[in-house]
């Protein structure tokens, strides 16, 4: 019986074999699409590295991802006669938290600021200060800036591209505010103007290679708050301009990175400012149709999860870079250090 199945047992692989060899050597059917891609591509950074902006206005980036940075700026700007009741220099040692985060498409940062002002004063509304308040300081809180940008990637593979809107606002906290003891005997007290910024803009972002381009192109409203100068009412003119920026970068290796952002101003709205205690006469208003322009030159290096940026911004010589810098408490000139974690 045992000889018997074993014989059977023979017989059944020997018919089997043949079928077994047959199923294994048939060829699986190729797909149509070998290569086809199930999910849709995550919209991210088209470049790694954000341009950095030197205190205000700077430029909106969609960001590569979230961070929280601390930054120094420096900032100056050597006649403050933009508004008519000051004569004199002003330095700015600006301090500020921010953060950068992330919800899908749409970017969302904030940023508040301490800073420590010196003014150094020739005259305020026509009157000399004493030889002990010619110079002052203030520490004080500076305007909290917060902005948001929305977008959404253009398919290339060749120049990977995101578009999107954006928009930039600078709250006037500020806290700055000086007395000064004049020499005719009496005292002045006052402090910064106060504006409401509102910058709607929008955004490209691009790159080819290690070549990368953003562009903001919008609007700045300044919406301003009348001030009291020593009883007197001093009224302060809504400024509108048209804001750009428009910055290309290198990616020399994956850790460093050199940019040059170009930032102009071109004022839209025509305004007069009248010095209510000057004599009647030509310099009695002053008429401002500001077109600012500024270069600013960075460089990213990044070490790890951090991340160092340094740039400059330097104003072009002439009145309206004055008026701007002097509008936006920012100066004509300005050097920022950045230290970012990233995520």
């Amino acid at each position: 019986m045992r000889r018997l199945q074993s014989r059977i047992l023979v017989l059944v692989l020997g018919f089997s074999a043949p079928a077994l060899a047959d199923e294994e050597s048939t060829p699986v059917e190729a797909s149509a699409e070998p290569n086809a891609v199930t999910t849709e591509p995550a919209a991210g950074p088209v470049q790694p590295f954000i341009p950095p902006g030197v205190d205000y206005p700077g430029i909106v980036d969609l960001g590569p991802r979230m961070s929280l940075y601390i930054d120094h700026t420096y900032e100056y700007a050597n006649d403050l006669s933009t508004f008519w009741w000051v004569q004199g220099r002003g330095n700015n040692y600006r301090v500020a938290l921010g953060g950068l985060y992330a919800f899908g498409s749409l970017r969302v940062h904030a940023e508040v600021p301490l800073q420590y002002t010196q003014l150094a004063i020739d005259s305020l509304m026509g009157n000399a200060p004493t030889d002990a308040d010619r110079i002052k300081a203030a520490l004080s809180l500076g305007d909290v800036i917060t902005d948001a940008a929305y977008y959404s990637d253009l398919p290339s593979d060749a120049m990977p591209t995101h578009v999107g809107l954006g928009l930039r606002v600078r709250w006037p906290t500020h806290t700055t505010r000086y007395q000064f003891g004049l020499v005719n005997g009496g005292t002045i007290e006052f402090g910064f103007p106060y504006y409401l910024h509102l910058s709607p803009a929008a955004i490209l972002s691009t790159s080819y290679g290690p070549v990368f381009l953003v562009v903001n192109q919008g609007v700045l409203a300044m919406l301003a708050k009348d001030i009291d100068l020593g009883g007197v009412l001093a009224k302060i003119p809504n400024m509108y301009f048209w804001e750009s920026h428009v910055t290309a970068g290198l990616a020399a290796t994956n850790w460093l990175a050199f940019t040059l952002e170009v930032l102009s101003a071109v004022q839209l709205n025509h305004v007069e400012m009248t010095n209510a205690m000057a004599p009647p006469g030509p310099d009695q208003t002053r008429v401002f149709t500001t077109r600012a322009v500024f270069f600013n030159p960075g460089a990213t290096l990044d070490l790890g999860r951090y991340r160092l940026a340094l740039a400059a911004r330097l104003g072009l010589p002439g009145n309206s870079t004055r008026d701007f810098g002097v509008f936006t408490f920012s100066g004509t000139h300005a050097f920022l250090a950045r230290l970012s974690y990233l995520f």
